[in-house]
């Protein structure tokens, strides 16, 4: 793996930089395992209200913008693969 996949930020590095499990993630934003899961496997991304980005934010331990980027990727390559897909939260 590269310098540059090490530091893009992607939902598993972020998660993984906390130190968290998904379960950990899933527990803290009230959301299935199942769904941090498909985020993190880019089945689908999140669609929260605003008050959770902020709650991801500080379970993430990242910033706005790193927090865009990690799932704005992913939904890219959703859209691409032509498998976008809605998951209730």
């Amino acid at each position: 793996m590269s310098q540059d996949q090490r530091s893009q930020p992607t939902p598993v590095n972020l998660r993984k930089r906390t130190g968290l499990t998904q379960r950990q993630i899933a527990r803290a934003l009230d959301v299935r395992e199942s769904t941090v899961s498909e985020w993190e496997r880019g089945l689908s991304v999140p669609h929260l209200p605003l008050s959770k980005v902020k709650q991801m934010m500080e379970v993430y331990q990242c910033t706005l913008d790193e927090l865009v980027e990690a799932f704005e990727s992913l939904n890219k390559s959703v859209m691409v693969s032509g498998s976008s897909q809605n998951v209730e939260n």
